[in-house]
């Protein structure tokens, strides 16, 4: 493998595991939701439990 070839491996694994590290180290959070978000949550859930199922 040629000096190109190293250096693009490197490059790319660097940048896959700096990916890993970096969704580690900040990754996403659970969202924190209002009161009524989680009301209209619940609401939408209950109407919809009460439709017609699809045939």
């Amino acid at each position: 493998m040629t000096i190109f070839g190293y250096l693009f491996w490197g490059i790319g694994l660097f940048a896959i595991a700096l990916g890993f590290f970096m969704q580690k180290k900040y990754g996403t959070k659970a969202p924190i939701k209002s009161n009524k978000e989680i009301m209209n949550e619940e609401i939408t859930r209950i109407t919809h439990s009460n439709d017609r199922p699809r045939i």
